[in-house]
């Protein structure tokens, strides 16, 4: 791999050649994504059309690697029926690169939102909070604080995280 990074680097010294391969490579990552994901949700091309409310001859020309001509409402299409979100950003060249060196069809994949949350939730990655003297474990941010200084009702204080409204 260290070999390929270091030839993509050299031959991306020329411009039209660097956006020339990095597209052609976005093109066969995104056909060989969504392949892998109905793969590993163990569906034929039909049942991904039917999830999608496309034809299955259209799951067939977007799993080519050739396919080209992508749109944003399609790709969310694929999205919902595979239960995932769509992430368009910017990238630098040698993210890109890495993103050549590191692709496998394992790396393609992607649990589902529900398995994901769980997944996300249960590694201690929600959000602990102190409400009335016990700490509870939460996936979404309170904006608001709760301190306690005493059981009396009069001695509730709400904060938000950057001012105090006593």
């Amino acid at each position: 791999m260290k070999e390929l990074v270091k030839t993509l680097v050299t031959e991306f010294d020329d411009k039209e050649y660097a956006h020339a391969y990095m597209e052609e490579f976005s093109n066969m990552a995104i056909a060989a994504q969504i392949k892998a994901l109905r793969e590993q949700r163990g569906w034929t091309q039909k049942q991904l059309a039917e999830a999608s409310g496309m034809k299955q001859e259209r799951i067939c020309a977007l799993e080519d690697v050739d396919y080209d001509a992508w749109t944003i409402k399609v790709l969310r299409r694929l999205a919902k029926a595979f239960d995932l979100t769509v992430k368009v950003s910017f990238e630098k060249f040698s993210s890109g690169i890495l993103d050549v060196s590191r692709i496998s069809p394992e790396t393609l994949k992607r649990t589902s939102r529900t398995e994901d949350l769980m997944e996300f939730s249960h590694n201690g990655h929600g959000y602990t909070e102190t409400l009335w003297g016990k700490t509870v474990t939460t996936t979404k941010p309170n904006p608001l604080s709760v301190v306690i200084n005493n059981p009396a009702v009069n001695d509730i204080q709400y904060r938000e995280p950057s001012r105090k409204i006593a």
